[in-house]
């Protein structure tokens, strides 16, 4: 009971600030995945007057990946024009070439209008389609929830540092009496604080044990069983074997951090 009276102060804001980054490191996992849905899923209309190859798009935009050309045959066939053999070769023959271009990676609003324009240097180019309106409101729906999501996390971090600075404080106040006897026995710092680094660590540990089994709970119970087609295609990626490695470090930076400002602060006293 007085080990958890000890150490909870510090395990709950240490926890607060894992479980924070361990859903940034999913959140930002499965967005990668549905950015590349999403850059799968967008092409570029083109039309040319004369034949082009991969290569000379990309001389005009080194973001052009794939290019599909569409037969003439299938855009007569959706205009359903009513004519005779002949006539309809003669109009597929005058037809001019049109394309379907797949880019490298989602690009920014600003950076797909950039493409656009480049392509149209081109005097082979006739016109674009590049479909931006519904691209738009697409890429900044989703880059605000991505900058959303990011300052929550920032700012709840920030407030569980602070608390775990006031638990350091009142670790060294508590065991500076101890401290000050051992400084006028000439004990190094490092010795002075060694009860506050092995209570810390230990706090650390046990926090990112605490997160890493929250995520794998998560991942086997709630997503496992979600019927959110996002979640359920990136179960995998909720949690990794790797991340209470992560974890575990950033727990011990984050005390060990915590704990060098306390005494730096008390060194100048």
């Amino acid at each position: 009971m007085k080990f958890i009276k000890t150490h909870i102060s510090l395990i709950f804001p240490l926890i607060a600030i894992l479980l924070g980054l361990e859903f940034f490191i999913v959140f930002d996992r499965t967005t990668n995945n549905y950015e590349k849905s999403l850059q799968n899923g967008y092409s570029m209309m083109v039309v040319a007057k004369d034949e082009m190859s991969i290569d000379d798009f990309k001389a005009w935009d080194k973001h052009i990946e794939q290019v599909i050309e569409l037969e003439k045959k299938s855009i007569l066939k959706r205009l359903e024009m009513d004519k005779n053999a002949q006539n309809k070769k003669k109009f597929e023959a005058s037809l001019p070439n049109f394309y379907s271009l797949k880019l490298d990676s989602y690009l920014s609003v600003s950076a797909l209008e950039k493409v656009k324009s480049n392509l149209k240097k081109s005097d082979n180019i006739l016109n674009i389609e590049s479909f931006q309106s519904a691209y738009q409101s697409e890429y900044e729906l989703f880059s605000f929830i991505k900058l959303s999501f990011s300052t929550f996390i920032i700012f709840m971090s920030i407030i569980g540092f602070f608390l775990i600075v006031k638990q350091m404080e009142v670790w060294n106040f508590l065991h500076a009496q101890r401290m000050k006897v051992m400084e006028i026995f000439g004990a190094s710092l490092f010795l002075r604080s060694k009860v506050l680094i092995s209570m810390a660590l230990i706090d650390a540990v046990i926090s990112a044990l605490i997160t890493s089994v929250l995520f794998y709970l998560i991942q086997n119970i709630w997503v496992a069983n979600s019927q959110m087609q996002i979640l359920k295609e990136n179960v995998s990626e909720v949690f990794a074997f790797s991340d209470i490695f992560i974890l575990l470090f950033a727990a011990i930076v984050v005390v060990m951090v915590s704990i060098y400002i306390v005494i730096i602060n008390v060194k100048e006293e």
